[in-house]
């Protein structure tokens, strides 16, 4: 007897792949090459970003202008992601990870880690990205 997966493990095998893609397509955004990373994105005018190097933008032509001029200014020796948690409802899904960039200058480890999360929605059967927001985990001591 063969059975079909259900409609939902299929649904999350979709996301699972297209989060993979995102990996390795941020990989390459961290190395100097944004393209990639754009073609997940949606361009509906309600996408956003709020990236670590600051401030933030609405609209797909904002967030390709911000991707791509990061991508110039700040290129990483390497790069790998520590997923929290995924979550998927319906037509949107979120991930949380940390994401660690890999940099080494005059012997001396430059690297860093960001909280980032990334909300995706499907459109047109497939998945695109929506929302990211990312920003340098540091070190805190509880007040409380």
């Amino acid at each position: 007897m063969t059975t079909e997966p259900s409609s939902a493990t299929t649904v999350r095998a979709e996301l699972d792949e297209f989060i993979d893609r995102c990996h390795e397509a941020i990989t390459q955004q961290s190395q100097g090459h944004p393209e990639p990373f754009l073609k997940l994105w949606s361009h509906a005018d309600d996408v956003t970003i709020m990236a670590a190097i600051g401030g933030y933008q609405v609209g797909f032509q904002a967030v390709r202008a911000l991707l791509t001029a990061a991508s110039k200014t700040q290129k990483f020796d390497g790069w790998s992601a520590e997923n929290l948690v995924t979550a998927l409802a319906d037509d949107l899904a979120f991930s949380v990870e940390l994401e660690h960039y890999a940099q080494e200058a005059d012997g001396e480890d430059k690297g860093m880690t960001l909280r980032a999360t990334q909300i995706y929605r499907r459109e047109g059967g497939g998945w695109k990205v929506v929302h990211r927001h990312g920003d340098v985990l540091t070190a805190t001591e509880p007040k409380w």
